[in-house]
């Protein structure tokens, strides 16, 4: 069982006031605390616990407050740093949001090309990771055909306008290629009425 030294405990609890914006003094019961945390018990809660994880922590939940996600009862020291198991469940969150977060490197790949004289060059080239295409989220599919289907009423009230405009001058569509076919029929003697 590794004990952490009081100065390390220090600085966690520094980092945590600086990125919470909570100005809580370091009283026995929170360095307690600390110490709990920090302790490897077991062999198995965070024995590679840094600052920057701890930094980590706390900007993955600010995030999901903002976003509306998260309740902002969720940086109280008390449920993030009084509770080892909690706190060691929202750094496994936020490590793995991080590493989705990171986008694929481009490769390089040697390519070997022919000369007009005969010739190979070959040099190195880098190309674009794949990346595989995401599905949109049920809501968005809902959105997109909420929006096709106003701008189909739309368009048909549009239409319906042009007819009304149609009939206020005393024609219809229909009326008018009738007249037309009328007029054709007149002309042309081939049709005998």
């Amino acid at each position: 069982m590794s004990v952490p030294t009081p100065e390390i405990v220090k600085a966690f609890h520094a980092a945590y006031v600086r990125e919470t914006g909570l100005p809580l003094a370091l009283l026995y019961n929170r360095e307690s605390a600390w110490f709990r945390l920090l302790r490897v018990q077991y062999g198995e809660p965070p024995a590679d616990l840094t600052v920057e994880d701890l930094v980590m922590v706390i900007r993955y939940l600010r995030s999901g407050i903002a976003k509306g996600e998260r309740n902002a009862g969720c940086l109280r020291f008390r449920n993030l740093i009084e509770q080892p198991d909690y706190f060691e469940e929202e750094l496994a969150m936020a490590r793995k949001a991080a590493s989705q977060r990171q986008r694929p490197k481009a490769r390089e790949v040697q390519e070997t090309t022919r000369q007009p004289d005969g010739g190979t060059v070959t040099r190195l080239a880098q190309h674009a990771p794949e990346i595989e295409p995401v599905e949109a989220s049920e809501e968005s599919k809902r959105f997109m055909e909420e929006m096709r289907r106003r701008k189909a009423r739309r368009l048909g009230q549009q239409s319906e306008a042009g007819e009304v405009q149609l009939r206020r001058k005393g024609h219809s569509q229909v009326q008018l290629g009738n007249e037309k076919n009328q007029q054709s029929d007149i002309s042309n003697p081939q049709f005998p009425k």
